[in-house]
């Protein structure tokens, strides 16, 4: 258990008695007392007075191990027996603690110390006396002063802080001798302050101690026994008289030791030495006496001038030290720094500011010493900071220099320590020249060995992005030079060398392309190369490889190498190579030669066939001998021929001349049959007996018919048809003769008279049959002949049993449509021109079963079709039975339609002579139902030549004859037709043949023969184009259809096509027109036809809203009725008496400058100006535009549009003027007031020719118009005439543009007219009789009519239908229009008093009347007021104010 602490001296603590305590010791109650654990501690109360220890503190005290002076001192006690605790001799206690945990072995407890009187100044203090007392005279205690220091209690003076501390002994008891003995040696030398010497008493040995007196020996503890015998003589041995030796540069100098000492001090006896002055260079201190030395304190300074001690405080106990690079200044107060690139040294304490080595530094405000530069970074001794390295350097390793980075490293930054190799980036790094960093060499190089720069590939290699290292080129590649990022590949038919550094040319044989690395030898035994080829190249057909196939031979003669061939092949019989070498193949021997083996070659030639022998067919390996009746009578012939005219056959090589009597008939000599006869030999041709003479046959001259009944007389002698000549010969008969026809052979027609007719069966149609009449009928009435004429009702003909078969053949399949398309074909083409209407209707069933097959029709199978009709149309169609040939020509072209929708042919024309079929693919591309179909056809008779020149612009060299475009994209199929064949129609006629003015002149022979023009007849229509039959299929709302279609037959311009014809105008013109196969007629209703009748060479648009069978029609119209001269005598004869009228009254209006002055006489000139230049340009067109287009102007020239527009904006100009007479007439007569008009003329004139200019410029640009189709152009002038140069009537611009401002004009003027005429009846005057006074209004009721053109009105009502109204108004609205100029005369001049009067006085055949004002005459002026006079009337006939209008009375009835 813990016991309670002892406390010694406890009450003392509380009267604050202070003891200096020395030493504790504890003993215990044996040797072997355990002593562990124990502790001493020291307590200074809070009023007391102590030396080193803090008051109000526990300080304490450490064992001790024997010798005080070691540092293994403990607070805690260890070991047995007794225990010792040492404590600071210079502290102070007023009480001592010791405490254990157990006091069973504790046997004494020893305190050695004594009572101070005096106090010892603390450290960092001094007094005179080193002491001070609280009692008796005070003394204090001053704190050292900055600058100097004191380690030491109860001492007299502060040290200068530079002298520190040397312990001159080493603290151990037992090395301590005799003073005398005792000498310490300075090292270094040094300049000392003051010496401390400690002398000890024999109870701090544990062994014995040396005196003067000798050995003596003291019990432990004797000494301190009391306080009293603590210094006793016994017990100490005190230092008397002693000096202290300083040597100095070899000079002791000895300083006394003072003998007083109060024993302050742990230690007993305690001297200080303090010198009187410094003393420098001290190298030993020793003793001058024998004494125990305790211990010996030097204070000494190095002798250098520097000191880095210094306090900065009052009261310092210890000097400080100055930072690693500071100093104290003089007065050892503060520090100062060693200047920049240094730093404080101490040598052995000599101190100073020492310069930094390379390598290191120090900067201005571092309180250090000399530091090293961080890695990588380099200084110059004196350095105050350290510089990186620049990249492409690294750092010596002492700092002190950077170098050059090694070849092929660098150093990217700067402060580098380690350059880095490029090789550890990768094979292609290389050190830059400045070793600042990696870079990759260029394309076509590589780092050298030392990778400090780069080496170039040689030629030969490369060296790209995707490898390192420089690489030899892959064939087939190279390199001609050095440093290449890439290879050159060798063009095609080169290799590179072994080298790989330019190319050569591949050997004879072979060959490379780009996708072959190598040459590569030709492996077809139909290719060679030369050197240096690209590829191997076939050698071109009817060529071989030769020997080392560096070439090509040609094939020998008769020999031939077709593309499929792989060597030369011998000519297969009936071919040949026609002597030349290098055939692609054998063309066959033309007709007229066979082949045989070249002499001593493998190849065939050809060779004329031999007399009498023949070869029809080309390629014929052997000829042909002739058989009867034809010959070949030279060699290479193709054919065997008919002896020629007037000969016959005798072999095959040989003819005879035909004798007189015989002619040659299918080459040989044959009888004249009866009533014919050949005078001479070689005749081809049997004369026929001249009337009434005949013959037997075989005769070479005629015998006389002497009977004169002939038929009664000759019939038994003679031959039936002599006699029956004879009987012919005297008046109109036919002969007994057979009939070969499309129909069939109708054998013996029995002879009758003219006018009778036989009648017989159709052979091949079924029951009940047609008939066919045979009609004897008059053929030229002046020789009174006759000739047996066919009219069939038959249908069938032989060959339409066996073409009625194939619609039979069961179902339908492709192959089978081949098949029966190709036997439709031979059989069509076998009767040719035989063909009838049966053959059509079979051939129609025929087509219509392969067209109702489900499947397509090939293109095989559409050629045959198109071929079979073609073969029918060229064939004799006429029957009598227009019904059935109606409904047969329906049906085929329906079903034609049919086929051309089903074949499996798209955008290709399938074409022969006479059809031709297309069928158009849906095109769905945007634009597509403006692109269209073109074609070129040269001549309009043969559709073989029909080429497709494609939409849009027709070929390059010859504009399109046909061109189909439509508003729908949809697919059609077309089906062309060079003539009506299969479009029977009663109403056409069929063109006549020849140059275009003889069928022209034959047209109008024809139209005024034969078409009825007098008693109102449709004329005959000719189909004059390609009849095109469209179908497109299902049409959408204002679906169009635009053809253009150039005519078979020019009509020219109207110098050909116009004439005149007794006395009326006809011209022939093109109409389009559809074919309605219900009424079997053309008709041109739906179609629109337009056609530049300028271009007599250009073709016709036609415009339809429906799809179905087109063509451009010819017709003859009459243009102008009979009476139409007459009436243009009239307008002629009436037009020149009104110009000249119009120019008179021009003429004597324009000098009287009282009457032109006013408004109404302005406006009456202007007006009569515009009529006089209308009336000019209507008057002389007729001569200078003619309808035959001989005039000076031609018809549809620039010329004529210019003057149509001028026509037309004069008489609209003419029009306004009269609007304005009727405007000016109302202002004067109905409203009078307010009737000032500012400028009025320059207002009248703008308004009269201003507005009409906009009519014709619109009519012309708005109606004339190009109509494109497929890119074909026409042009349509629907804004003039045909046959004239004004506005075309009856169409919407002549209404829209001409007819309508006058009838506008009219209305208006007809306004102002019963407005005037109300005013005039009106008026009275009560000097005139009524009879007078209605004259003079009727006067003025005319002349205002003429003034406003009110005539006109007539010829709105020109159109009245009945013909006897039109013509009755046309002739009266010619008189009341055409004579207006000379009305103007009459009432402008004539009637006029005060024109008349002014010319009466201008020749002085009347005197001038007085005036009165300035106004004219109004004696007989239509517009003029006649109330106004004097003041109330102006020039102008207006009135300010109602009351200058003067009422209404006896004196207006001049108006």
């Amino acid at each position: 258990m813990t016991m309670p602490a002892t406390v010694i001296n406890e009450d003392n603590a509380a009267t604050s008695t202070v003891h200096g305590i020395f030493k504790v010791v504890l003993y215990g109650s044996s040797e072997s007392s355990d002593m562990a654990g124990w502790t001493v501690t020291l307590k200074l109360n809070a009023d007391a007075y102590g030396s080193d220890n803090v008051r109000d503190s526990n300080t304490p005290c450490k064992s001790v191990d024997g010798d005080p002076f070691t540092d293994d001192e403990s607070v805690v006690s260890t070991g047995t027996n007794s225990f010792t605790f040492t404590c600071d001799g210079h502290l102070a206690a007023t009480s001592v603690v010791v405490a254990t945990t157990s006091y069973k072995d504790l046997a004494e407890i020893v305190v050695a110390g004594h009572v101070w009187s005096k106090y010892p100044c603390p450290a960092g203090k001094s007094s005179p006396t080193g002491t001070f007392s609280l009692v008796g005279v005070s003394e204090s205690c001053q704190e050292c002063a900055k600058g100097s220091y004191q380690d030491l209690a109860g001492q007299k003076f502060c040290r200068p802080s530079k002298y520190v501390l040397q312990t001159a002994t080493d603290k151990e008891f037992s090395t301590y001798s005799d003073a005398s003995s005792f000498s310490y040696t300075m090292a270094p030398s040094g300049t000392i302050h003051d010496v401390v010497v400690y002398n000890i008493n024999f109870d701090d040995y544990s062994s014995t101690a040396t005196s003067s007196s000798g050995t003596e020996s003291a019990a432990t503890g004797s000494c301190a026994s009391t306080l009293a015998g603590y210094q006793d003589a016994n017990c100490v041995k005190k230092i008397e008289n002693a000096q202290v030796k300083l040597t100095a540069d070899s000079v002791e100098n000895p300083y006394n030791i003072e003998g007083t000492n109060d024993g302050t001090s742990r230690r007993d006896q305690t001297y200080t030495v303090k010198l009187s002055s410094e003393l420098a260079g001290v190298t030993s201190v020793a003793f001058s006496q024998s004494f125990i030395l305790a211990e010996l304190l030097v204070y000494s300074a190095p002798t250098s001038t520097l000191t880095d001690k210094y306090n900065d405080e009052k009261g310092a106990t210890a000097p400080k030290t100055c930072g690693a690079s500071g100093f104290a200044n003089a007065q050892f107060t503060a520090c100062e720094m060693c200047p920049v690139g240094q730093e404080k040294k101490d040598e052995d304490g000599n101190i100073h500011c020492s310069n930094c080595e390379a390598g290191k530094y120090r900067a201005a405000d571092f309180d250090g010493g000399c530091r090293d530069c961080e890695a990588g970074s380099i200084s110059e001794a004196t350095s105050g900071s350290c510089n990186k390295c620049e990249i492409g350097k690294k750092e010596n390793g002492q700092r002190t220099d950077c170098t050059e980075c090694e070849a092929g490293k660098v150093a990217k930054t700067e402060g580098s320590t380690e350059c880095t190799a490029c090789s550890a980036e990768g094979p292609l790094y290389y050190a830059n020249s400045g070793n600042t960093a990696c870079e990759t060499c260029d394309e076509g190089k590589v780092p050298n060995v030392d990778q400090s720069g780069c080496k170039e590939c040689p030629a030969g290699q490369y060296r790209d992005s995707e490898v390192t290292d420089c690489t030899d080129c892959p064939s087939p590649k190279y390199s001609t030079s050095a440093a290449s990022p890439t290879c050159s590949v060798c063009e095609e038919g080169k290799k590179p060398n072994d080298d790989r550094t330019d190319c050569v040319e591949c050997p004879v044989g072979h060959y490379r392309t780009t996708a072959e690395t190598v040459c590569t030898q030709c492996k077809d035994d139909r290719e060679y190369a030369a050197a240096g080829s690209p590829s191997c190249t076939q050698c071109q057909v009817g060529h071989v490889p030769n020997s080392d196939k560096s070439g090509c031979d040609p094939c020998p003669v008769g020999m031939y190498r077709g593309a499929d061939d792989m060597k030369c092949l011998v000519c297969p019989a009936g071919e040949n190579t026609e002597g030349k070498t290098g055939q692609e193949q054998c063309v066959k021997c033309p007709q007229g030669k066979e082949t045989k083996t070249i002499n001593g070659e493998e190849g065939l030639e050809c060779v004329d066939c031999a007399v009498g022998f023949f070869s029809a067919v080309e390629g014929t390996a052997t000829c042909v001998e002739c058989v009867s009746p034809k010959v070949a009578l030279t060699t290479g012939q193709s054919e065997c021929v008919l002896c020629e005219p007037g000969m016959g056959w005798t072999s095959s090589s040989t003819c005879e001349t035909c004798p007189a009597g015989k002619r040659s008939k299918d080459g040989l000599c044959v009888d004249c049959t009866f009533n014919e006869i050949t005078k001479l030999e070689k005749q081809t041709e049997c004369t026929r007996c001249e009337k009434h003479y005949h013959s037997i046959e075989g005769q070479s001259s005629c015998l006389k018919c002497d009977d004169p009944e002939p038929e009664k007389t000759m019939k038994d002698s003679t031959n039936e048809l002599q006699w029956q000549k004879c009987v012919a010969d005297l008046g109109p008969a036919c002969e007994k003769q057979t009939v070969d026809g499309v129909y069939g052979t109708f054998v013996d027609i029995p002879f009758m008279r003219a006018g009778n007719e036989e009648v017989r069966e159709c052979q091949f149609d079924p029951d009940p049959k047609p008939m066919a009449t045979f009609k004897c009928e008059i053929v030229d009435e002046k020789t009174d002949s006759a000739k047996l004429v066919a009219h069939y009702d038959c249908i069938k003909t032989p060959n339409t049993g066996e073409i009625e078969k194939l619609a039979s053949e069961g179902e339908i399949t492709p192959e089978k449509t081949e098949e029966i398309a190709n036997s439709l074909k031979d059989l069509t083409s076998t009767a040719g021109a035989s063909s009838g209407i049966g053959d059509v209707e079979a051939a129609a069933d025929v087509i219509g079963v392969i067209a109702d097959a489900p499947n397509d029709v090939s293109e095989a199978a559409t050629e045959n079709l198109v071929s079979a009709v073609n073969s029918l149309a060229g064939g004799n169609l006429e029957t009598e039975d227009m019904a059935k040939k109606e409904e047969i020509s329906k049906k085929m072209v329906n079903n034609l339609k049919k086929i051309a929708q089903k074949t499996a042919v798209t955008n290709k024309l399938v074409k022969s002579a006479n059809i031709a079929i297309m069928k158009v693919k849906p095109d769905t591309s945007e634009g597509a139902e403006n692109k269209g179909y073109s074609f070129v056809l040269p001549d309009p008779k043969d559709l073989n030549k029909l080429d497709q020149s494609g939409g849009g612009g027709g070929s390059e060299t010859q504009q399109p004859s046909i061109a189909i475009q439509s508003s729908s994209a949809a697919g059609m199929s077309v089906v062309l037709l060079t003539g009506d064949a299969f479009f029977p129609s009663e109403k056409t006629g069929k063109l006549p043949a020849g140059e275009p003015d003889s069928v022209t002149t034959e047209l109008f022979a024809d139209l005024e023969d034969d078409l009825g023009l007098d008693n109102g007849t449709e004329t005959v229509k000719y189909v004059n184009s390609v009849v095109l039959e469209i179908d497109i299929g299902e049409q959408e709302p204002g679906f169009v259809l635009n053809l253009y279609i150039k005519p078979n037959f020019q009509v020219g311009d109207t110098s050909k096509n116009l004439k005149r014809i007794d006395d009326k105008r006809v011209q022939i013109r093109y109409q389009c027109a559809w074919y309605n196969d219900e009424k079997f007629e053309w008709v041109a209703d739906g179609c629109d036809t337009i056609y530049d009748s300028n271009q007599p060479t250009g073709g016709v648009v036609c415009s339809c809203t429906h799809n179905t069978s087109f063509a451009v029609l010819m017709a003859a119209e009459e243009i102008d009725p009979g009476y139409i001269e007459v009436q243009s005598m009239l307008s002629r004869i009436l037009l020149a008496g009104s110009i000249v009228g119009l120019i008179a009254t021009i003429g004597l209006i324009l000098p009287a400058s009282a009457i032109v002055t006013t408004r109404s006489a302005k406006v009456n000139i202007c007006f009569s100006i515009a009529l006089l230049i209308a009336s000019l340009l209507f008057f002389i067109q007729d001569f200078l535009i003619k309808d035959d287009n001989s005039g000076i102007i031609k018809l549809k020239s620039t010329g004529c549009i210019v003057y149509t527009m001028l026509q037309h904006y004069m008489w609209l100009v003419v029009f306004m003027w009269t609007i304005i007479e009727g405007f000016l007439m109302y202002l004067s007569l109905v409203q009078v007031f307010g009737s000032h008009i500012s400028h009025y003329m320059i207002k009248f004139n703008a308004l009269a020719y201003g507005v009409p200019i906009v009519f014709p410029l619109a009519g012309y640009f708005a109606f004339t118009r190009k109509v494109t189709v497929a890119g074909v152009e026409v042009v349509d002038h629907q804004y003039m005439a045909e046959t004239m140069c004004f506005l075309k009537p009856g169409t919407i611009n002549f209404y829209a543009l001409f007819f309508g401002p006058l009838v506008l004009s009219i209305m208006v003027n007809l306004v102002f007219f019963f407005l005037v005429l109300k005013v005039i009846r009106s008026s009275k005057n009560s000097n005139l009789s009524d009879k007078e006074q209605l004259l003079r209004q009727l006067k003025a009721a005319v002349g205002v009519m003429v003034l406003l053109g009110t005539g006109w009105v007539i010829g709105v009502f020109m159109n009245v239908p009945a013909p006897g109204m039109q013509v009755s108004l046309q002739y009266v609205f010619i008189i009341v229009n055409a004579s207006q100029g000379m009305f103007v005369f009459l009432f402008y001049v004539v009637l006029n008093d005060a024109v008349k009067n002014f010319w009466l006085e201008k020749f002085g055949l009347k005197t001038a009347a007085p005036k009165s004002g300035t106004g004219a005459s109004t004696a007989t002026n239509v517009y003029a007021n006649a109330s106004a006079s004097g003041a109330n009337k102006d020039a102008e006939h207006t009135y300010s104010s109602a009351a200058e209008f003067p009422a209404k009375r006896d004196d207006n009835a001049n108006l």
